[in-house]
């Protein structure tokens, strides 16, 4: 299993460069020397170090953005993430993920000592992404949009089966009369949920299949394929209780501001544009030329898309 991760950190590293950067830590007019500048601020060679040392796995370049998004993050969202905050969302995530806890951070190439300043960094950045989609996103044209697709709740029977055969079966059986659908019912009874458009925890597919239901109606079979796992599952639904969204669309306003929040949070051109937003505010410079390019990949895609 993998932790999320922070952002578009995915860059290469340029590995003689670093390599000789770090080196030359044993000198302390080196160690001194400024790798990026910015308002109040500078990331220096041992301040590289140091987060290497703590972070022996993680390329160079992942290494000096976090430091700088860290670093800028803080001045806006260090009140909103307080270590109260992160020591929380660090247990949350260790209870979890329990007995496998310490491997899927080896799996990541971090400790428990270091899970926990690198959840610091992806909780201020996630801060400043909320804070820019809440201030610019939740316009009357976006919720409209959101609106269009959104159905709220519905309570269903959603039963998956490894087969279509298996699935097909059990759906005949069902539909056969009064006894058959009581007998899906009793045999699935941990199957009930309720869902909205919104849900991720049923499938799309599923989603758009039950929604068309009636109250005790079955749907055919329906497939499935998981994007991340690529099995692919086949789902019978039968309705208990739907429901129409009506016309008032500011009764469901909460909720289609989250289909928007979850869209931009997914949108890597505007999490670049968040990011270079900030870099841009704070007068961000990378000032040694091997590292010239750090942060391209968010000044460039913000650029692209506001020439657009």
């Amino acid at each position: 299993m993998k932790f999320k991760k922070l952002g578009l950190v995915m860059t290469t590293v340029f590995a003689g460069a670093a390599l000789v950067t770090l080196a030359g830590c044993s000198s302390s007019d080196s160690a001194s020397k400024d790798i990026i500048t910015m308002k109040g601020d500078t990331i220096r060679v041992s301040d590289l170090y140091k987060e290497a040392k703590q972070f022996p796995s993680q390329p160079t370049n992942t290494l000096l953005q976090n430091l700088t998004f860290d670093k800028i993050f803080t001045k806006d969202f260090g009140k909103e993430v307080t270590d109260k905050d992160v020591s929380k969302k660090v247990k949350s995530i260790k209870d979890q993920y329990g007995s496998q806890f310490s491997s899927a951070l080896q799996q990541q190439g971090l400790t428990e000592a270091s899970f926990t300043p690198y959840m610091r960094t992806q909780m201020l950045e996630q801060a400043a992404i909320d804070h820019e989609i809440k201030e610019t996103q939740y316009t009357d044209a976006n919720l409209k949009k959101a609106w269009e697709s959104y159905h709220p709740d519905v309570t269903a029977y959603v039963v998956s089966e490894t087969s279509k055969d298996a699935a097909t079966k059990a759906l005949d059986a069902a539909k056969k009369d009064d006894a058959g659908k009581a007998s899906f019912e009793k045999t699935n009874a941990e199957s009930k949920v309720t869902f909205n458009s919104t849900s991720t925890s049923v499938p799309t597919e599923v989603q758009t299949a039950a929604f068309k239901l009636k109250n005790g109606e079955f749907s055919d079979v329906i497939e499935s394929t998981s994007s991340s796992t690529g099995a692919t599952s086949y789902y019978i639904v039968e309705m208990v209780k739907t429901s129409e969204k009506g016309t008032d669309m500011n009764k469901y306003k909460k909720e289609l501001q989250n289909v928007i929040k979850t869209e931009k949070e997914q949108d890597t051109t505007f999490v670049s544009g968040v990011i270079a937003k900030y870099l841009k505010k704070n007068n961000v410079t990378v000032k040694e030329s091997a590292f010239a390019s750090l942060f391209s990949q968010f000044t460039q895609t913000s650029s692209s898309s506001s020439s657009k």
